[in-house]
């Protein structure tokens, strides 16, 4: 934690480091070295068993990165309960609420409202995992998280999005006819008017349409940081179409105008825990506090 800046971690931890924590303490280690001191907020995915054993792995993680964690609400009727979290400092936020979601989503999203400090204004958390095979879910899932863009409202929405940016980037999308997994090319596509494959890039459609900024995008556009466009997930998985960037961040509410950077941490420690990199916004803090202390109606000028 530096002083100065609000530092977030955005990371789908494949399987959540393990039932038994095979990977869960390298992922801690990662973090907690992460700025000086580990983040301020994170906002995790793939929380597959942190519900398990009196929720054991999330207070491991509450202990070691001395934050306070809520998951998302349970899904027993999904093929897998897998959880998403939100973590936060304890001495920089104040909770208003967690609040439980079920539908329209197929994995559960985490959604937490907080203040920082003594801003009047309340900063929406929300760590989300879209459908992993559906693009029409996931284009619902969009919708619903389009909700918390409305006038007035400052959110961070970040998470695996399992589909695409609609405008061009470095990174190409896949060539479906040469992707060999065929079900993974259904699952990221969907049929347009003439029955052809094209790549899912609804949701990113939908949720910049309804006033988010993708906060990497814009870190590559008006911070001068190209790297924040880096590929997040696929490095090993030629057969799908490769390294492409499917989890993002979102802010609505002017939160762009706080942030200082985005990285995407891809190394050889970050896959040894996970087949998708981990990514830090780090958001200078003085900053931040005008944007939650702002009038509503200077919000969404």
């Amino acid at each position: 934690m530096d002083a100065s800046t609000v530092d977030v971690a955005v990371w789908n931890i494949e399987g959540d480091g393990g039932r038994n924590g095979e990977h869960r303490d390298l992922a801690l280690d990662i973090l907690s070295e992460l700025g000086d001191g580990g983040p301020d907020v994170l906002l995790q995915q793939e929380a597959k068993f942190s519900r398990e054993r009196g929720s054991q792995l999330m207070h491991t993680t509450e202990q070691r990165l001395k934050l306070r964690g809520f998951l998302s609400a349970p899904n027993p009727d999904a093929d897998a309960d897998i959880a998403t979290a939100v973590y936060v400092r304890p001495d920089m936020f104040r909770v208003d609420e967690a609040r439980p979601r079920a539908k329209p989503w197929w994995l559960h999203p985490c959604h937490v409202v907080v203040r920082l400090g003594k801003c009047p204004v309340p900063l929406n958390l929300i760590s989300f995992h879209m459908c992993c095979f559906d693009a029409n879910q996931r284009l619902t899932e969009a919708s619903w998280l389009a909700m918390h863009a409305q006038q007035g409202m400052v959110t961070l929405a970040a998470g695996d999005t399992n589909s695409y940016p609609r405008n061009p980037e470095r990174l190409a999308l896949p060539e479906w006819d040469k992707v060999t997994d065929r079900a993974h090319m259904v699952h990221r596509t969907y049929l347009d008017a003439n029955g052809h494959r094209r790549s899912d890039t609804g949701p990113d459609t939908a949720l910049t349409d309804a006033g988010y900024q993708d906060l990497a995008r814009y870190a590559a556009d008006h911070l001068g940081q190209p790297d924040a466009l880096a590929a997040t997930a696929g490095q090993n998985r030629p057969d799908q179409g490769g390294p492409q960037r499917i989890d993002r961040p979102y802010g609505a509410g002017g939160l762009a105008a706080a942030l200082v950077r985005v990285e995407v941490i891809d190394n050889e420690d970050t896959r040894t825990v996970s087949d998708h990199a981990l990514l830090l916004l780090r958001f200078n803090l003085a900053r931040l506090e005008r944007v939650l202390t702002r009038p509503v109606n200077a919000l969404c000028a």
